[in-house]
């Protein structure tokens, strides 16, 4: 394959998109210590001596150190988190760090003209999708022993290409998201139906649950890379792979047409709006909210907003993983979340990389994660076996959903980087829209999503 060849030029005209994919663990000691010899006795004269002073923990860092960070989710709750964390590290190195927040289109390009002009920041925050273009186009600094040393206490996550790039570390995760669907319980106890498991039962529960305009079976937010993120992983479940284990596009098979039949046969059931195509994400986040829709696909950000706007919708709020094709399959969910990295060229690596660790601390990470209310979501195996997420039916449901999840690569393959210039493109949520509204068959919306992939793979 060629995919490392990918030229800063390319680069820069490329529009990099990464979901959200987000998330990383405490760090472990490396090795074990040597044995320590055992002292001769002190001479009398020796002993009353005071101990010389310890020498300082850790490296000797200084300078600036500048973090350009994609937290800028719930309202900015989270960046008064970071910046004091920030303060928290300064104190301890001597060192100026500085965090800018910025939006995901705001944020690449203002990196693409940085790196253009060799002038990067230091530390680094996107999707899995970026990261990886960045670490392919040689951006990043190496983080093999990072990630060794925090390795085993991650997650087992469904493939992570996405981490590396031909077998070297250029990212670690920092904290994850996925997609469940969530349910109104009592408006399915009302209609007398049970929560899905399988795509039939999910249809027939949808039908049941539809009032006309009064209430919506089912709704999905039609918005940027949404479609993609749950059409992908519907098609992968039944058992389809866009990339095949040797990383070749393979997307035109049955089992994705099957998965993209499915969603416009739900769409054509009548269970959602007809306006659906023109909604935006705030505009199904408040048709459920107002239980206009019974059943909704969205990632923990949800639980978020409604423990910060209408908490009392918690108590009958439910969620299971993300239905099957037929029993016995896999159930899947886009993998997203966000990673860490340092810029090969920032005029301090050092700095950036004690810092990224920092970030990374066991104590501190747990509590950050966890005031996002599902949000963000661990990586971590320490914290996701923590009773906030392994009690709560809501949560420990997406956490349980996380172990199947996947990229837009699969199971077999995981990621590469021309599938995230495919989503950047529209390419894997252009099919569901445009067979939703007829613009093209199924089939048709297939074969043109499968060409345009392979192009890109054939120009990386």
């Amino acid at each position: 394959m060629s995919q490392c060849n990918i030229t800063r030029r390319r680069l820069l005209k490329t529009a990099l998109v990464g979901a959200a994919t987000v998330p990383a663990a405490g760090l472990l000691a490396a090795c074990g210590s040597a044995p320590t010899p055992t002292p001769a006795p002190a001479k009398p004269a020796e002993a009353a001596k005071p101990a010389a002073p310890a020498a300082p923990a850790g490296p000797k860092l200084s300078g600036d150190i500048e973090f350009w960070s994609r937290e800028t989710f719930d309202n900015g709750a989270r960046q008064p988190l970071v910046e004091a964390r920030l303060k928290a590290f300064d104190a301890k190195y001597g060192t100026n760090s500085r965090a800018q927040f910025m939006v995901f289109a705001d944020s690449v390009n203002k990196t693409q003209a940085a790196l253009a002009a060799g002038t990067p920041p230091d530390l680094g925050q996107q999707g899995p999708d970026v990261a990886l273009r960045f670490g392919a186009a040689g951006d990043l600094l190496e983080l093999d022993d990072v990630y060794k040393e925090m390795a085993s206490s991650y997650l087992p996550l469904q493939k992570e290409a996405f981490v590396n790039w031909n077998g070297k570390a250029y990212s670690v995760p920092w904290h994850l998201e996925t997609r469940v669907l969530f349910y109104h319980k009592d408006l399915l106890e009302k209609a007398g139906v049970k929560p899905p498991t399988t795509w039939q039962e999910w249809t027939d529960a949808a039908k049941a649950l539809t009032k006309g305009d009064d209430q919506y079976g089912y709704i999905f937010n039609p918005e940027g890379g949404f479609p993609g993120q749950i059409f992908i992983p519907l098609g992968t479940s039944a058992g389809g792979n866009v990339l095949d284990k040797d990383g070749k596009v393979q997307s035109n098979t049955p089992e994705f047409e099957a998965a993209l039949q499915f969603m416009v046969d739900q769409y054509n059931a009548k269970v959602m709006p007809a306006a659906l195509p023109t909604l935006k994400q705030n505009d199904t986040n408040q048709l459920f909210l107002q239980k206009k829709a019974a059943m909704y696909i969205q990632s923990g950000a949800l639980v978020q907003t409604i423990k910060a706007s209408q908490p009392e919708l918690m108590n009958t709020l439910g969620a299971v993983q993300i239905p099957v094709r037929k029993a016995g399959d896999i159930s899947r969910s886009f993998l997203g979340g966000f990673q860490l990295f340092v810029f090969a060229k920032g005029k301090n690596t050092a700095g950036a990389k004690e810092l990224l660790k920092w970030l990374l601390d066991p104590v501190w990470y747990e509590d950050y994660v966890k005031r996002t209310n599902g949000s963000a979501l661990p990586a971590t195996k320490a914290v996701a076996a923590s009773d906030f997420y392994s009690k709560d039916p809501i949560l420990s449901t997406i956490m349980k959903q996380i172990e199947t999840g996947v990229r837009y690569g699969g199971p077999l393959y995981g990621n590469a980087p021309f599938l995230g210039e495919a989503e950047g493109k529209g390419l894997f949520s252009q099919p569901v829209m445009d067979a939703i509204t007829g613009k093209r068959s199924v089939k048709e919306a297939l074969a043109f999503m499968d060409l345009e992939i392979k192009k890109l793979a054939k120009q990386a």
